[in-house]
């Protein structure tokens, strides 16, 4: 699930997600949802048939907002590149669902569920990332880089959660610092495959 909508109809993933922030993440409502949006409740369920889902299909928007560019536009970048430019398009798009992911986060640690489903989003994510990066990793180094680009990744996503900047100055910063670290590790421990302007990273 997406939460693709049909024309007029309000986006019902970002309309949650604003519940989130307004109620937290425990209190969120289906059929809160459907009053503040005048949507059938059907419309919701179908969607939403839990909380669980509403992390689901926000997984599923980000991805695909990130890989929304032709392939060829990678062409000529190095990993550290690719890898910058996919995981800012993620972190652009996350934009209207900030304060829901803040809610969500202070809760998460009582919801196993939310936890699950949010490690699952992350999981594919990495997997998307390290086949879209080049790096060339398989095998024990490919599970080691999709482990390194998570934990990077989330310390990157702590510092997105308080970057209310225009251009997200801040977030862009951390990315290129933790990625800066992959590339420096990669280095050190000979992992992946050299290419112009940046080394594969064992975490990219």
């Amino acid at each position: 699930m997406t939460g693709a909508r049909r024309e007029g109809q309000p986006d019902l993933l970002e309309a949650a997600w604003r519940l989130v922030g307004e109620r937290g993440w425990r209190a969120w409502s289906g059929v809160a949802l459907a009053r503040a949006t005048g949507e059938p409740l059907a419309a919701v369920y179908a969607l939403f048939p839990s909380r669980r889902h509403l992390v689901v299909a926000l997984g599923r928007r980000l991805d695909a907002a990130m890989l929304d560019l032709p392939v060829g536009e990678l062409d000529g970048m190095s990993v550290r590149e690719r890898l910058f430019e996919l995981l800012m398009r993620r972190f652009e798009a996350m934009r209207p669902f900030r304060s829901g992911l803040r809610a969500a986060g202070r809760e998460a640690v009582f919801d196993p569920c939310l936890l699950l489903a949010a490690a699952s989003n992350l999981e594919r994510a990495a997997d998307w990332l390290l086949d879209a990066s080049g790096a060339g990793l398989d095998g024990g180094r490919a599970r080691i880089a999709r482990r390194a680009l998570q934990l990077a990744y989330l310390r990157v996503f702590r510092v997105w959660l308080e970057d209310d900047s225009p251009d997200l100055a801040r977030t862009m910063a951390e990315l290129d610092r933790r990625l800066g670290e992959l590339e420096t590790l990669a280095r050190l421990f000979g992992s992946g495959r050299s290419e112009p302007g940046g080394a594969a990273a064992a975490a990219s």
